[in-house]
């Protein structure tokens, strides 16, 4: 069996909606959760300004990745592995960003 938690004000408000339909609490429950029309405020679950901030740190990184495979791309093998995995680092940060800005509503 559940519960709910009203405070005396909703108590109040709950009983004279009883008493001025003529219901039971059972039935009134009932028909509210088949009819009822609930109204969600979703709050976002971080600060816009601060994914904005990530976002922008992430460019950074992304730029200085970026200044750094350039450097690679002289054909070493060595430094052709090294630029590899700066290709994927690239692409890792690109998808972050991606996502920050969609919970930042910006996408």
């Amino acid at each position: 069996m559940a519960y709910a938690r009203l405070n005396d004000e909703e108590w109040e408000q709950f009983m004279s909606q009883l008493q001025k339909l003529g219901v039971s609490q059972s039935d009134f429950i009932r028909q509210a959760i088949t009819t009822a029309q609930i109204n969600v405020t979703v709050q976002p679950v971080c600060n816009s300004d601060t994914l904005d901030e990530i976002a922008a740190q992430c460019g950074k990184i992304g730029s200085n990745i970026n200044q750094i495979a350039h450097w690679l791309n002289s054909g070493n093998p060595m430094e052709a592995r090294l630029l590899k995995e700066c290709r994927h680092g690239l692409a890792d940060l690109s998808r972050i960003k991606q996502e920050l800005e969609k919970l930042a509503g910006d996408a």
